[in-house]
């Protein structure tokens, strides 16, 4: 198996066709037929249905593009990290981040953080991910560290910090609920309710707190991919949502309350990296500044350890809290 017939591949995909992938290519009709029938030979399945005048890839074949686009990509940035190598350029530091955490913590922290002491020298990157992809994309080299909710499967992954703080209830300003102290979930009678797809364990934790309250009630259940995004439904009077804490940050709350809840229901981040990579300086700082962060602006935060365990207060994060 060939780079140019993976290039072959990709570019039929994107060009719609053969002749037009040759173009993008600049290489003949011909041979791009030739590197596919080669491949498809190789890998023993076929990879498109050649039905004229349209070319469409079979399910296998549109299976493998899936993976060929990874490697492709894979190696186009390892092209521009050895440009970068030949010219001086400094490494990047890299960051995953959960598409919640990337939109509200990060920015702020990262502000912060490199207001007192700069993190990184020329280049950042910062790549939203879905609460499954960290392990595999740190042990892929694609980032330095991770900030994301918690916990997560993964042998070889090292936990720098975590811990945990109580979700509250998101209202319209005009809800009955708005005018109470404290919300008892129980209290939410016929409340059209606002939850997260609960594909991943923490948000499962979420959608199931506001399902088991809420249970034989008569009421629409709207269900959406990001808390940012529950939020904006929220201040359109469409439902209440439970909010962690953390995705809270930097977000336009007018028109929206936030109560505490009765019942704690916990929500657990935590800075991790590839147990086996050692990070470099500025890594290392900002993962030390993200928990101090953490440490001093969220309501009710404690330190756990992975599994939940509560953690007493470092003396430093004491003293931020009263600050």
């Amino acid at each position: 198996m060939e780079i140019r017939q993976l290039e072959a591949l990709n570019a039929i995909v994107t060009s719609g066709s053969v002749t037009a992938a040759g173009r993008m290519l600049g290489r003949s009709q011909p041979v791009v037929s030739r590197q596919i029938s080669d491949l498809e030979a190789e890998l023993g399945f076929l990879l498109f249905a050649r039905t004229r005048p349209a070319i469409t890839l079979t399910e296998e074949g549109a299976e493998f593009h899936q993976e060929v686009r990874g490697i492709l990509a894979d190696l186009h940035q390892l092209e521009t990290r050895v440009q970068g190598m030949r010219s001086g350029q400094v490494r990047p530091l890299r960051i995953l981040a959960s598409v919640d955490l990337a939109r509200g913590l990060l920015p702020e922290a990262l502000a912060r953080v490199d207001r007192f002491s700069s993190v990184f020298r020329q280049r950042l990157i910062i790549e939203e991910v879905v609460h499954e992809a960290p392990a595999s994309a740190l042990a892929e080299g694609r980032a330095d560290f991770a900030l994301i909710n918690l916990p997560v499967d993964a042998d070889a992954i090292r936990v720098h910090w975590c811990g945990q703080a109580p979700c509250m209830l998101a209202m319209p300003a005009a809800h009955p609920l708005a005018s109470r102290d404290v919300v008892a979930l129980e209290d939410i009678h016929n409340t059209d309710v606002i939850t997260l797809l609960s594909r991943y364990r923490m948000r499962y934790h979420l959608t199931s707190s506001l399902a088991r309250a809420t249970a034989g009630e008569s009421r629409r259940h709207i269900e959406v991919g990001s808390q940012q995004s529950a939020l904006a439904l929220v201040r359109l009077g469409l439902g209440v949502a439970l909010i962690d804490p953390f995705s809270i940050r930097g977000a336009q709350l007018d028109g929206i309350v936030l109560r505490p809840i009765q019942t704690e229901i916990a929500y657990m981040i935590g800075a991790v990296s590839q147990a086996t990579h050692e990070l470099p300086e500025g890594a290392q700082r900002l993962i030390q500044g993200l928990h101090l962060y953490v440490q001093s602006t969220i309501p009710h935060y404690v330190d756990t350890d992975p599994s939940g365990l509560r953690q007493k207060a470092s003396r430093k994060a004491e003293a931020l809290r009263s600050a």
